[in-house]
């Protein structure tokens, strides 16, 4: 039994199946199969169950995971503590696209130019896999919406910031609709994972309605010379169309009922050991 099985464990209870865990880990899912196997055999007891095709832990299964994961955040912590030497450790930080190009720029250089001793990685990616990196402590910091799982992490709000729907200022809708007359028409969104996706995925959901999409993209820029084409409605944070209006050539339309917002956070493991530059730099932040 080592480190690595508990890790991978401890994902599979996380992600609720061994499909899931598979696809986060980058392995194979007989691979994982094997994992969990062999940890049954070692402890013999049965740390999951199976029905209706859904994968429950037992009872076995959440004592081990208790012990698991304090071992493996006492092993990083450990790793951690003893990289941790005139503060040369790398400080790895995610954020989505929203936060990198408001937040990030001002603040980080701001914070280098106060402690230019310590190395910045800044990673740009959607939320949903900020979150996972961060689990997987790829990561240390994560500039991102709240987190799915929020038993996991601790989570402090930087700031708010409103979902809006763009147009071509001369496509055919009025600036202000019902949601009947919203979901109508095809719409230009983020990849899944992006805050505004689950956002507008949410609020159909609630409507008990599928959202007509019709482009789905990282990349903003694409987005937006689709949308002044007049190929549909395009939903974006605030932030991100922050100085369109100057271009004359978009509006925004308002939808009854949309009340959309997003949270940028601060986001890390709740057992994330702290090293000197990592606490320097939450406190800097916060």
């Amino acid at each position: 039994m080592t480190l690595r099985h508990l890790e991978i464990f401890a994902e599979v209870r996380r992600m609720e199946s061994i499909t899931k865990a598979a696809d986060s880990l980058n392995m194979a899912q007989p691979a994982v199969s094997r994992v969990i196997r062999e940890l049954e055999s070692y402890y013999g007891v049965r740390l999951f169950e199976r029905m209706n095709r859904k994968l429950y832990i037992t009872e076995a299964g959440e004592q081990l995971f208790s012990y698991a994961d304090g071992i493996i955040s006492q092993y990083y912590e450990a790793r951690d503590v003893l990289q941790d030497r005139e503060m040369t450790a790398k400080l790895r930080i995610g954020s989505n696209i929203s936060c990198a190009q408001k937040l990030m720029p001002e603040l980080l250089g701001r914070f280098v130019k106060k402690y230019p001793e310590i190395p910045v990685c800044v990673k740009v990616a959607n939320s949903q896999e900020i979150e996972r990196k961060l689990l997987l402590n790829e990561l240390d910091f994560g500039f991102m919406d709240a987190p799915a799982q929020p038993e996991a992490f601790i989570s402090h709000k930087i700031r708010e910031d409103a979902v809006r729907i763009v147009c071509a200022k001369e496509y055919p809708i009025e600036a202000k609709v019902t949601f009947e007359q919203f979901k109508r028409h095809p719409l230009l969104v983020r990849e899944t994972g992006s805050g505004s996706r689950q956002i507008l995925e949410q609020w159909f959901a609630m409507e008990g309605e599928r959202p007509n999409i019709v482009m789905e993209s990282s990349d903003v820029h694409s987005l937006k010379e689709i949308c002044r084409c007049g190929f549909g409605l395009l939903i974006l944070t605030e932030s991100m169309t922050e100085g369109w209006a100057e271009e004359n050539e978009f509006r925004t339309v308002e939808v009854a009922g949309n009340h959309g917002k997003r949270s940028c956070c601060l986001v890390y493991h709740k057992s994330k050991y702290l090293t000197r530059s990592m606490r320097y730099f939450k406190e800097y932040t916060l």
